[in-house]
């Protein structure tokens, strides 16, 4: 059993403290709204009244928030963790913040250990254990860390601090740029009167197969659940372009992608699933 500190009680966080109480860990855990996490307390986790409150046992820290502003206050704002984490505890940083946000809370928080440890998956794969975990940082770190990581899912080593953050980025990009071509071309065949169970069948014979297999339900309406809000996909578009500028790359297409997103976010669709994004192209 790992002391562990959860930073962010969103629908992700709350299920992660969740899943790894299920497992028999103690958990603390810390939200900047107050009434979140009422259940996990009810079932045994420690309420902490501050990030600085939540940390200071802990073996493990995990944080999961919205962005790198929130990232920032949680660990460096007034009560936050930083000075108050064990020199010998180790901060798995699950959010989507980008690769700068990591490098600048690492260089900060020497000698604590910090794991960029962002995922692939929703609510539902951390309650099955099934998240996709793409892990940066030390590689003797990542090896003392990986059972606890495999309780949520499948963690995966993909390199030196800041990796696992690019990866993520570029993940996100592609399933963003990849539903806004697919609601286009939805538009385009639904303009052109075909059915659209043979359109969605001939599309899982190409190379766009696993995002029908994954989406099929929500294109024809049979789905509407809400993991992953709009508003937050278009706020890791921004973060994907910021880190290009940095390096000198250009990402036309994922321009265009944010521009159609900007279209939906100010139809009122922030809000929803970012799938939501294919249902508004074909209108």
């Amino acid at each position: 059993m790992s002391a562990i500190a959860v930073l962010g009680l969103g629908a992700m966080g709350h299920a992660i403290g969740a899943r790894l109480m299920d497992a028999g860990h103690a958990v603390a855990a810390w939200n900047r709204t107050l009434g979140k996490g009422e259940d996990l307390v009810a079932a045994g986790a420690r309420r902490a009244v501050s990030p600085a409150d939540a940390v200071r046992e802990a073996e493990v820290v995990i944080t999961m928030v919205t962005d790198p502003p929130a990232l920032e206050a949680v660990l460096f704002g007034p009560d936050g963790a930083a000075p108050a984490i064990p020199r010998d505890a180790t901060i798995i940083e699950m959010s989507t913040v980008g690769p700068t946000a990591i490098a600048s809370v690492a260089e900060r928080l020497a000698p604590v250990r910090v794991l960029d440890a962002p995922v692939l998956g929703s609510v539902p794969s951390v309650l099955e254990g099934r998240l996709g975990i793409l892990v940066g940082g030390d590689r003797d770190v990542f090896d003392r860390h990986a059972d606890l990581l495999s309780v949520l899912g499948t963690p995966m080593y993909v390199g030196s601090s800041g990796s696992a953050a690019w990866l993520k980025l570029v993940n996100n990009a592609a399933s963003i740029s990849a539903l806004v071509a697919l609601g286009e071309l939805l538009s385009l065949t639904d303009r052109a009167g075909l059915d659209p169970d043979v359109v969605l069948d001939s599309m899982k014979a190409g190379p766009l197969s696993s995002m029908v297999e994954r989406w099929r339900r929500r294109f024809t309406g049979e789905e509407d659940a809400s993991f992953f809000r709009l508003d937050l996909a278009r706020k890791d578009l921004k973060l994907v372009f910021d880190e290009a500028d940095a390096v000198g790359g250009h990402l036309t297409v994922t321009e265009t992608a944010a521009a159609r997103c900007d279209e939906a976010i100010q139809s009122g669709l922030g809000d929803q699933d970012f799938g939501a994004i294919v249902s508004f192209l074909r209108r």
